[in-house]
C-alpha cells in the first residue's frame, strides 16, 4: 500500500540501514525500508570480512554502541586468526587479528528479521527514490507509489542517489584517486588456508588498490582486487586484470591452484574518508553512502553498521527533542572521526609510492610488520607522524 506515513524512511537494507531500522524499531518508531536487492545480502557485494568485536574495540576505542558489532553463528562462514600482507615482491608480513567471514544474505536477513519482529516494514526489490519537502520527504519507485518519511536515511551505497538529492556533496567526492572499483570472484575447489586473510600489494594487477584471498571454509574463498582508475593503464580491463593476479602473481597463483571460479561480482567504493558533510535538516547519510569505509583497508561493514546506529540515535533525539540533525555527525565524528581521518591520511600518504613497485616493496620492508599492522588497521605507526606528513 502506497501513500503511507512513517517517522524514518529508510533508503537501502544492507548493514548501515538494518542497523539504523533495528534500533529505531526497537524503541517505537514507525520505519520502512527500501531494498533494491530482491533478497537482503544477495548478490554479496564485499569480501564479508568480520573483523570480531574485540578486535573493534581496540580500533575504535571511543565507540560507546560497539556491542552492536556481532555476528550469529550460523551467517558465519569461517574464522580467520591472521593478516597477511604480502609485499609487491613476494615478501611476507603476518600478524594476528581475528576476524569473521560473514554469509552476508544470513548476516542481514538475520538483522532484517529482528526489525521485522518490532514492526518495521521492508519492502524488497524496489529501486526507491527520494522527492524531498518541507517536512521530510517521500520515497519509493515513483512519487505516486511513495511513502512519507520526516525523517530519512539514505543508506543506498556509494555513489548515493539519496544523499544528493538532499543537497550533501556526494559528487564532490567522485574525483579518481577518492573511488576504487572492486570486482571479486567466489572461489571453490581450493587449498588456500582456512584461518588467514591475505592482502596483496601488487601494482600489475592491483594498480592504486590490493588484492585479497579471503577464505569462506570448505575450500572456498573470496579471491579480487581494488584498484583506482588514475594508476590503470589505458589497455587493462579490470577483469583481465583480476585474471592476471589469479593466474600471474607469483604468490597467489600457487594458493589458487586448482581453483574453480563460482560467481563473479563488482562495485564501487569511496576511500576517501566521510563525505564533507553527513546530514542535512532531515537527511542523514550512513554506511558507504556516507563515505564510512576505512581508506586503508576498505573495511565499511562495520563502520556501516556504527554510523547506522548513530543515526538511529540521531533521529529519537529529533523527535524527542527536536535536536537538529547535526547532532549525528557530531556523534560520529566523536566517536570514530580520528580514525577516519587516520586512515585517509595514510592512503594519501601511500598513493605517492602506490605506482611503483620497487619503492612500495621497499618501504614496506623498512617498516617491518608491527608498523604494516598498524597502518592497515587505521593507527598512525609509532615514528612515522611526521613520514606522513612529507608524503601527504
Amino acid at each position: 500500500m502506497a501513500g503511507r506515513k512513517y517517522d524514518v524512511v529508510i533508503v537501502g537494507g544492507g548493514p548501515g540501514g538494518l542497523s539504523a531500522t533495528v534500533y529505531l524499531s526497537k524503541k517505537g518508531f514507525k520505519v520502512k525500508v527500501f531494498e533494491k536487492k530482491k533478497v537482503l545480502g544477495k548478490p554479496v557485494r564485499c569480501g564479508e570480512y568480520f573483523p570480531v568485536k574485540d578486535e573493534m574495540v581496540r580500533l575504535l576505542p571511543r565507540v560507546k554502541c560497539i556491542d552492536i558489532i556481532d555476528a550469529p553463528e550460523d551467517a558465519v562462514d569461517s574464522r580467520c586468526k591472521s593478516i597477511r600482507l604480502v609485499s609487491p615482491r613476494g615478501h611476507e608480513f603476518e600478524f594476528p587479528f581475528a576476524a569473521s567471514i560473514l554469509d552476508r544474505h544470513v548476516f542481514e536477513s538475520h538483522l532484517g528479521d529482528i526489525a521485522r519482529n518490532n514492526g518495521a516494514d521492508i519492502d524488497v526489490g524496489v529501486q526507491a527514490h527520494f522527492y524531498p519537502d518541507e517536512d521530510g520527504g517521500w520515497v519509493g519507485p515513483t512519487r505516486e507509489l511513495a511513502d512519507h518519511g520526516q525523517v530519512i536515511i539514505a543508506a543506498d551505497g556509494y555513489p548515493s542517489e539519496t544523499a544528493e538529492r538532499a543537497g550533501l556533496p556526494e559528487r564532490e567526492y567522485a574525483g579518481p584517486y577518492a573511488v576504487a572499483t572492486n570486482i571479486e570472484y567466489l572461489m571453490t575447489d581450493l587449498g588456500v588456508e582456512q584461518d588467514v586473510a591475505e592482502m596483496y600489494m601488487d601494482p600489475r594487477y592491483s594498480p592504486g588498490g590490493y588484492g585479497w584471498i579471503i577464505p569462506k571454509g570448505h575450500g572456498r574463498a573470496n579471491v579480487g582486487i581494488g584498484i583506482r582508475e588514475p594508476y590503470v593503464r589505458r589497455d587493462w580491463q579490470i577483469r583481465d586484470l583480476l585474471t592476471g593476479f589469479i593466474e600471474k602473481n607469483k604468490v597467489a597463483a600457487k594458493r589458487l591452484i586448482g581453483g574453480k571460479k563460482a560467481s563473479l561480482i563488482g562495485d564501487s567504493l569511496p576511500v576517501d574518508g566521510p563525505l564533507e558533510r553527513t546530514y542535512s535538516d532531515r537527511v542523514m547519510a550512513v554506511g558507504d553512502a556516507a563515505g564510512m569505509v576505512m581508506p586503508t583497508n576498505g573495511g565499511g561493514i562495520q563502520t556501516a553498521m556504527i554510523t547506522g546506529h548513530l543515526a538511529g540515535e540521531a533521529a529519537v533525539r529529533f523527535f524527542e527533542d527536536k535536536t537538529p540533525l547535526s547532532s549525528y555527525e557530531a556523534a560520529w565524528k566523536d566517536q570514530i572521526g580520528v580514525e577516519m581521518d587516520n586512515s585517509k591520511r595514510m592512503r594519501q600518504a601511500s598513493d605517492r609510492l602506490m605506482g611503483h613497485g620497487f619503492f612500495f616493496d621497499m618501504m614496506l620492508r623498512l617498516m617491518g610488520t608491527r608498523r604494516i599492522a598498524d597502518v592497515i588497521m587505521c593507527q598512525v605507526p609509532s615514528g612515522m607522524g611526521p613520514f606522513m606528513h612529507v608524503l601527504a
